[in-house]
């Protein structure tokens, strides 16, 4: 609704969805454009410091010859750069928004014509940028270093961008609930264990456990890496699409809850 004042009369008006989509999509270039200009000056520093891990990893297994076969490298290398592109971002979403309510920074967002979602989808942008360049260095050492066949597609990018947001909405229930940045920390580290060693990211799912097979299935990493490694593999088919669409739903999940079930303002 807008509004506007002809002789002293208070005349209202409805927007178009035309116009309201327009405003959500300026809102969502400004408050990316605020956070990115928050971090402007470490830029670097989550540069250097986003494929430290993952790199380590892959030098590890390099020097230690854990790794014997191209397939073997590309599951463990996809495992690992898909695992950086979906820790990452909830980790930061975290941290901001325990941040955030530790200074009671939502007091002034609530005043803004902003929706959570917008808020949520911009941090989500400007994290997932400074773990992309991370991600690709990954992927192409350990293409170079192991030799396995991999391919690009419409799929790598799509899965790429899902996933950066699959957990995103825990990661805003951590932030809102904890008591303060260290809180969530503390809570950031017990689910990165939890999603890398108790899903088949970095172990064949006929490695683990039979427990951890079926606790695997509670956890998006899970269809995220096997979707990811199939579309580096140009296999694109039913396979594919399944695991696709199943984190697409934990994704609509996780924000959903985060957006609607969330009272930001609460202490």
């Amino acid at each position: 609704m807008q509004h506007t004042i002809s002789d002293g009369k208070v005349q209202w008006s409805k927007r178009s969805m035309i116009d309201i989509f327009r405003g959500s999509i300026a809102n969502y270039f400004h408050l990316v454009f605020i956070r990115w200009a928050n971090i402007r000056n470490e830029w670097y520093f989550h540069f250097l410091m986003t494929p430290l891990i993952p790199l380590g990893l892959i030098v590890l297994l390099k020097f230690t010859g854990a790794v014997r076969t191209p397939a073997e490298a590309l599951y463990v290398t996809a495992g690992n750069t898909i695992m950086t592109l979906i820790i990452g971002p909830m980790q930061s979403m975290s941290n901001d928004l325990a941040l955030n309510k530790e200074r009671r920074d939502f007091d002034f967002l609530a005043l803004l014509p902003i929706s959570k979602l917008q808020l949520i989808l911009a941090y989500t942008t400007v994290s997932t940028l400074f773990t992309f360049p991370g991600m690709l260095i990954t992927l192409f050492i350990g293409k170079i270093w192991f030799g396995f066949r991999m391919e690009f597609n419409l799929f790598v990018l799509s899965i790429m961008l899902l996933s950066a947001l699959s957990m995103v909405g825990l990661g805003v229930m951590i932030g809102v609930n904890s008591k303060s940045i260290h809180h969530a920390n503390i809570m950031n580290a017990i689910i990165t264990a939890l999603v890398t060693f108790m899903s088949p990211v970095l172990v064949q799912e006929e490695n683990l456990p039979v427990f951890l097979r079926y606790i695997s299935k509670a956890f998006p990493t899970t269809y995220s890496a096997k979707a990811f490694r199939l579309a580096l593999n140009g296999d694109i088919g039913r396979d594919l699409y399944l695991n696709f669409l199943i984190l697409l739903s934990f994704t609509v999940v996780f924000l959903f809850i985060a957006v609607k079930r969330i009272d930001w303002r609460s202490k």
